[in-house]
């Protein structure tokens, strides 16, 4: 299963990605740090990330309950390579559906940093992440339906829009100041995960 669906990946995010650049232009100046794959059902969710698990292929960075349910966060070792290679994805989000909620399979999100390498932040939320997302978000004045939703997160807090993209469905694009690999260390490290 873990093949398949790799392989299905490596179709589909350059795919996605493209698509987001053609829409959002903006976003080709950022990392795309992680997609996020969604699962129809939990026995789908349950299916698919104890095939990765056994996949060589693939490393579980964290598997932790966020909202009432669990979410698997897996780093590929070889990335998909996307927008003619300016773009390497090794992250993959994968949640499994909330109770109540209805989604179909497949690429839900994906999620740009704005922080630079050389940016000391951290992830929690403090002034610094509030000033540089609304800051980011008024650079864009194009953007009319910016979620701010999660923006008081205490942790990686992320603005986000949502846009329908022909071959996928309505999506999310979120922006937040660190990679969720980056996030996901800092957590573990300091016991918050």
């Amino acid at each position: 299963m873990a093949n398949e669906f790799i392989n299905q990946l490596k179709t589909l995010i350059p795919a996605f990605l493209e698509a987001v650049e053609e829409k959002l232009p903006f976003v080709r100046r950022f990392e795309a740090d992680h997609v996020c794959w969604r699962t129809e059902t939990k026995l789908e969710y349950n299916d698919l990330t104890a095939s990765l698990h056994r996949y060589s292929g693939a490393t579980l960075l964290i598997e932790s309950t966020i909202g009432g349910r669990p979410i698997a966060t897996f780093k590929l070792h070889e990335g998909i390579a996307c927008c003619s290679n300016r773009r390497i994805i090794t992250v993959i989000e994968i949640p499994s559906p909330k109770d109540g909620s209805l989604y179909s399979t497949g690429l839900e999100h994906v999620e740009f940093a704005l922080g630079t390498k050389g940016d000391n932040i951290s992830p929690v939320n403090n002034t610094n992440h509030q000033s540089k997302l609304q800051g980011f978000m008024e650079e864009h004045p194009q953007i009319q339906n910016w979620n701010v939703k999660a923006l008081r997160k205490d942790v990686n807090p992320d603005v986000s829009v949502k846009i329908d993209l022909p071959e996928f469905g309505t999506c999310s694009v979120k922006f937040h100041l660190m990679p969720l690999e980056k996030v996901i260390e800092y957590e573990l490290s300091n016991g918050m995960a």
